[in-house]
């Protein structure tokens, strides 16, 4: 870039996370977590343990049980695999990025036999083409998907999956990690019967919690002769529920920050949650757009937004100023997309102000760049209020 970060005052007295992941953690959890720890075996904390279990109950919309382990979300995918998968069953990953390949790579790891839809970057999944697959090939007994691509920003048609792979009576296990709390998905009603989420992503917490939402109907699954499984044992974490109690030690912490950010969603309203975060991903588009980057997905997810830039301007230079001048940290490609793209992160508890200083920020990279660019903090106004 022709203008050196070291000739330009740093923007920012603090860092700030634009990131797919963890994302910025509001100050009201911070303090759910400060207090005092109570030991995990005391009515305390039993009672809190209960009340989090119904508090995620009613963010996944599940009459189910929803299991809390003490994992990254990777933790619960690898769960939902030995949990639901009997030795040589067949499954079939729906892959669009690296998450849907890290489905496939679980399933490597213990031996489950399987095959992929595998879909350019940026593409979503044909509903259509996962029917014809599993018409095709009966054996075929679980689909394992992904709801938000984050190394795509990708969204995917999870209703529409749902009720193709429910008409062919077969199990949908869905990696919502950074769907849920982002966008709609009512998990009896769609007809999902696994979702996974993590807690660095929409429940705005620190990494290290990991849930299982399993619907009714799928409760029974679990049970019988399946994958090799200890700590991942979900008979365990059904046994101890209604006890208010985990088969290992919780994660204490992340249980009170959950509380906390349930709560705030609460008092929104998970429908206004879910267009907030709409017109997040609206405003960072049309502003990311106005200064000449080019949206990457065709499908753009809501909780994160991947944009090429313009001609004359470099991606992983423009990753580093945010980073060095203005504090802000967001995301770069992967893969074969390193250093092509720039991620920016919005879920969680940000708002449109937060879109200004982020879009406000790019713009000043983009210019430094050499590229005469502008107007982005105008369109993300008009795109936020279009929604």
């Amino acid at each position: 870039m022709p203008t050196t970060t070291a000739a330009v005052a740093r923007t920012s007295t603090r860092p700030r996370l634009f990131t797919p992941g963890p994302v910025e953690i509001p100050v009201r959890i911070l303090r759910a977590m400060s207090g005092p720890q109570p030991h995990h075996r005391t009515d305390v904390f039993r009672a809190t343990f209960k009340k989090v279990t119904a508090d995620l109950q009613w963010l996944h919309q599940t009459q189910g049980e929803v299991l809390m382990i003490a994992a990254s979300g990777t933790g619960a995918l690898e769960a939902a695999v030995v949990n639901f998968m009997a030795p040589g069953e067949k499954a079939l990953v729906l892959v669009g990025g690296k998450f849907g390949e890290r489905w496939a790579n679980i399933c490597k790891a213990y031996g489950v036999p399987y095959d992929s839809i595998v879909v350019d970057w940026g593409h979503s999944i044909d509903p259509a083409e996962v029917d014809r697959r599993l018409a095709a090939d009966p054996s075929i007994r679980t689909v394992f998907g992904t709801q938000s691509e984050t190394s795509t920003a990708t969204v995917y048609d999870i209703q529409s999956l749902a009720r193709v792979i429910r008409a062919r009576s077969r199990r949908f296990i869905v990696d919502a990690i950074t769907g849920v709390g982002v966008h709609p998905l009512p998990q009896d009603d769609w007809g999902v019967d696994v979702v996974i989420t993590g807690s660095q992503k929409g429940l705005m917490s620190p990494p290290g919690l990991g849930t299982v939402s399993i619907a009714p109907w799928a409760l029974a699954d679990i049970e019988g002769d399946r994958l090799p499984r200890f700590y991942w044992d979900l008979r365990k974490a059904r046994k101890n529920l209604p006890a208010g109690e985990s088969a290992w030690t919780p994660a204490v912490s992340l249980i009170f920050a959950v509380e906390e950010a349930i709560a705030m969603m609460k008092e929104e309203g998970l429908e206004q949650v879910h267009q907030r975060h709409a017109r997040l991903g609206a405003a960072v588009r049309a502003g990311g757009q106005k200064l000449g980057f080019t949206l990457f997905s065709r499908s753009p997810a809501n909780g994160v937004t991947a944009l090429e830039p313009p001609a004359g301007v470099d991606a992983s230079a423009v990753v580093k100023r945010l980073r060095e001048v203005h504090g802000i940290t967001v995301a770069g490609g992967q893969d074969h997309m390193k250093g092509k793209m720039i991620r920016i992160g919005h879920m969680g508890a940000y708002d449109l102000s937060d879109m200004y200083v982020v879009l406000g920020a790019l713009e000043e990279c983009v210019n430094a760049a050499g590229v005469s660019a502008g107007g982005a903090i105008e369109a993300a106004r008009l795109a936020w209020g279009s929604v």
